[in-house]
């Protein structure tokens, strides 16, 4: 199944900011027929996004009118509208802008099955059932594990695993031939200290992904393990993560949300369905192949499978006693300062 952005109906979660919102933006830009319906449990956040993907688009366009002298185009962009247009299909509010009907958002909390489930039915009586389905929801808060509250945890499991797990339900179940991409993280391959309340849902939804692909083989089954890019539950995490969660990580500089989502959209345009965006979470994948994998549709992942091997025998035990010393480290100048 080829990836392609135009002539689709792509159904975006956490839709209404982040990378999800830059996958909105870029498929509103770049595409004439079509069809976006951003996700979010927040109408407000999902208003304000919708909004500013038509704003930004327009100024775009204005500014390539411009460039070429085309004064006709830019006094047509100029009388441009973002006004919401609602569709009320059996108390379910589908909204879509009215200049093109291009844009549709719709509230939902996905991780209540009751609301997804009545999400796809309220797009099947629309005729709007997905082709591409982008699971783009989910967020961290990094901090110890006695840290963290029980509000928190719940919290994890429910915005990195249950939003994509009843979503791929819903997929399997109503359109289980098109596209689903689900976004993982780099720390599904290296969980460390200071993400217990993250990473082992992104492991989850990593083994779930390879059970898909047995499951459904008429549709796309691809996977995104994302490193740092600059969003706004970036900045939050920064807030909260501690310093020996960012001695680790060593020197993050993010890339910006627009630049990982044109990677993304590359390589899946490539064929690829296992997509890291640096090198360094290419090369986490690739000592996290071992010699169990299946399906892995990574970039030269029969390189990845031979570095992971002697990886895994020469570097990483000695990486491992590295870790080990820095965190019995932190650990002694925790217990002296207490």
């Amino acid at each position: 199944m080829k990836y392609i952005l135009e002539d689709q109906i792509t159904l975006i979660t956490g839709g209404s900011q982040g990378l999800g919102k830059q996958f909105a933006q870029k498929y509103y830009q770049e595409t004439i027929n079509s069809k976006i319906i951003i996700i979010s449990r927040s109408e407000d956040k999902l208003r304000n996004a919708v909004t500013d993907i038509i704003l930004t688009a327009t100024n775009r366009k204005k500014e390539e009118a411009l460039s070429e002298n085309d004064e006709q185009t830019v006094h047509l962009l100029e009388d441009a509208h973002t006004d919401i247009d609602p569709i009320i299909i059996n108390e379910h509010t589908l909204h879509s802008t009215i200049a093109d009907h291009r844009l549709f958002y719709m509230p939902c909390d996905l991780s209540d099955y009751e609301s997804v489930a009545s999400l796809f039915q309220t797009l099947t009586m629309v005729n709007m059932l997905p082709t591409q389905v982008l699971s783009c929801a989910g967020g961290s808060t990094p901090k110890l594990f006695k840290d963290l509250t029980g509000f928190e945890l719940e919290n994890g499991v429910r915005m990195n695993y249950l939003t994509a797990l009843y979503l791929s339900h819903q997929v399997a179940r109503v359109v289980p031939n098109c596209h689903l991409i689900l976004f993982s993280s780099v720390t599904a391959f290296f969980p460390f200290i200071g993400y217990s309340q993250y990473a082992p849902l992104k492991v989850s939804l990593k083994a779930l992904v390879g059970i898909l692909r047995h499951e459904l083989p008429y549709a796309r089954i691809s996977c995104v393990f994302p490193g740092n890019f600059q969003s706004e539950g970036f900045e939050l995490e920064e807030v909260t993560k501690p310093d020996i969660t960012k001695s680790i990580e060593g020197p993050s500089y993010p890339i910006s949300c627009e630049e990982c989502c044109n990677k993304i959209v590359w390589w899946l345009e490539m064929g690829y369905d296992d997509i890291t965006t640096d090198v360094v979470g290419w090369f986490l994948m690739s000592l996290d192949m071992g010699l169990n994998k299946h399906n892995n549709k990574s970039f030269l992942w029969i390189c990845q499978l031979l570095i992971g091997t002697l990886a895994n025998l020469i570097i990483v035990p000695i990486y491992m006693v590295i870790c080990s010393i820095q965190i019995k480290l932190w650990h002694n100048r925790q217990s002296h300062q207490e």
